[in-house]
C-alpha cells in the first residue's frame, strides 16, 4: 500500500484541478462538464480505463447535489418557521366564537 500511496502523491498535482470535492456552484458546473465530457469518451464501453473516474465524479456530484438539497431544506424551513412566529406572536389575540361574522356550516365544533 506505501507503493500506492506514494504514486499518488507523486501525481495528485496534476489530478487535484480535475478531481475534487465540490464546494461551489462552479466547482459544481466544472464536475459536471467534466462527467458529461467522460460520458462521452466512455460511452457503452463498461472495460473502458476511465469508468471508475465516471463514477468517482458521479459520486462527487450526488454528494453536493444532496448537500445542496439539504441546505435549501432548511432555510425553507427556517423561513416557514419565522412566518409562522410573525403569523402567530406572543401578542396574538384569542379568538372566540362570537367574533366570528359568520359560521361555517361544515365546522363540526371539534
Amino acid at each position: 500500500m506505501v507503493n500506492e500511496i506514494q504514486t499518488a502523491q507523486d501525481i495528485w498535482p496534476e489530478l487535484a484541478s480535475i478531481v475534487f470535492v465540490p464546494r461551489t456552484e462552479t466547482d459544481y458546473q466544472r464536475l459536471s462538464t467534466l462527467r458529461d465530457e467522460l460520458k462521452t469518451l466512455i460511452g457503452k464501453n463498461e472495460n473502458h480505463p476511465l469508468i471508475s473516474l465516471l463514477e468517482v465524479v458521479g459520486a462527487l456530484i450526488e454528494k453536493y447535489e444532496s448537500e445542496q438539497e439539504s441546505a435549501e431544506r432548511e432555510a425553507w424551513q427556517g423561513l416557514s418557521m419565522q412566518m409562522l412566529a410573525r403569523a402567530y406572536g406572543e401578542d396574538e389575540p384569542e379568538y372566540t366564537t362570537d367574533m366570528l361574522k359568520w359560521v361555517n356550516p361544515d365546522y363540526e365544533g371539534k
